[in-house]
């Protein structure tokens, strides 16, 4: 069979096969590079020249690079090595994925994770002005020449060691997703409708608490696909189908998008994580069990979720820790226990149309099995 298939199969079973050593590779990449310049100031100064009387305005880029936040001593040098530390659990994740393969899922959510670290580290930086000043100002010291009246940073972005951890941990997310499971036109149809009745049902949505928000019932079906396909399909069909089109139709913008969406929705892949449990083997009803793991997994999604709104209200929406926690302390709790108690109820018909309409994986583990 194998010298039947053409060069292209070949090629695609490679990266399958190899997927994994792939994206702990280019996540290495990422870590490297994050050694180099993560985000340039623009820097202003306002000088005055002794020998000439006169006062000039002198702008030039100063680079922030991991080792210059370890040296100078600057606030919040925590968010980078935050970031460092989701790649190595993202490594050590999918090392582990050759024991367990849904760990690859999670190394591969951890990849993406790191990449929005990456791209909004120029907010993380840009409380920093203070810190930058005072640091151009003991780089260009007072002589007997001239004098630095003034230091004021006038533009924060993102250096090239930035862009590339974006785009290695970018890859790294890709090897973990793209060349790990095969989808049937039925697997795409089913998540298709699924997630458009999630848009539908992010119409309807409910206020809710003293101090904002709204409740609706948008993560139902997307904690479906992740039960029926497991915690990679819930995380592309949640986080980034759902999560960007949802993004682009409450236009709060994109900066919103990698917290508040892609974490905060692909956080139904935890419910995938323990479909095992949830639709065990001759499974006709449902029982205690069943039970408990939808409650576990729905409760994780929740957190998850919280926890990514919470991170997008410090960083879009610079809210203290204290309001971003209690800004989103009500409504999501709730509209995620809505969920859970509406999955609960359908419990029994899931399995009924889980083992009439098996997926194509588990029916390959069972011939599997009988071979």
């Amino acid at each position: 069979m194998e010298n039947n298939k053409s060069f292209f199969e070949k090629i695609g079973d490679f990266f399958r096969k190899y997927a994994w050593l792939l994206a702990i590779g280019f996540a290495v990449l990422a870590i490297l590079f994050t050694l180099l310049p993560v985000v340039d100031y623009e820097i202003r100064e306002k000088v005055y020249y002794v020998a000439t009387d006169k006062t000039k305005k002198l702008d030039y880029v100063y680079g922030v690079s991991l080792i210059t936040y370890m040296t100078t001593g600057f606030k919040l040098n925590y968010t980078i090595y935050i970031t460092l530390g989701i790649l190595v659990v993202g490594i050590v994740l999918v090392a582990l994925s050759k024991l367990k393969k849904d760990l690859l899922t999670a190394g591969g959510i951890a990849f993406l994770l790191a990449m929005c670290m990456f791209i909004l580290s120029k907010f993380f930086f840009e409380s920093e002005e203070n810190a930058i000043m005072d640091y151009a100002k003991v780089v260009n010291e007072t002589n007997a020449e001239q004098t630095v009246e003034s230091v004021s940073v006038h533009g924060v972005s993102l250096s090239w060691g930035a862009y590339l951890g974006i785009v290695f941990s970018n890859i790294a997310f890709a090897c973990t997703t793209l060349f790990n499971q095969k989808r049937t036109t039925r697997q795409i149809v089913e998540e298709g409708i699924l997630i458009s009745l999630a848009l539908v049902l992010d119409f309807i949505k409910i206020p809710v608490g003293p101090t904002g928000g709204s409740i609706n019932f948008q993560m139902l079906p997307l904690m479906i696909i992740a039960l029926r396909y497991g915690p990679q399909h819930g995380f592309i069909a949640g986080g980034i189908v759902y999560g960007l089109v949802s993004c682009l139709i409450d236009g709060y913008g994109f900066a919103c998008y990698p917290f508040d969406y892609l974490i905060g929705f692909g956080s139904v892949a935890a419910m995938g994580f323990f479909r095992k449990y949830i639709f065990g083997e001759d499974q006709t009803s449902y029982n205690k069990k069943g039970l408990f793991f939808i409650f576990i997994g729905g409760l994780l999604s929740v957190l998850i979720r919280y926890v990514g709104s919470n991170v997008s209200s410090i960083v879009v929406y610079q809210y203290s820790l204290k309001a971003a926690l209690e800004y989103n302390a009500f409504y999501i709790p709730l509209a995620g226990l809505i969920s859970i108690i509406a999955l609960m109820a359908m419990y029994r018909p899931l399995i009924k149309i889980n083992n009439l309409h098996r997926v194509e994986e588990e029916q390959e583990e069972e011939t599997s099995e009988i071979a």
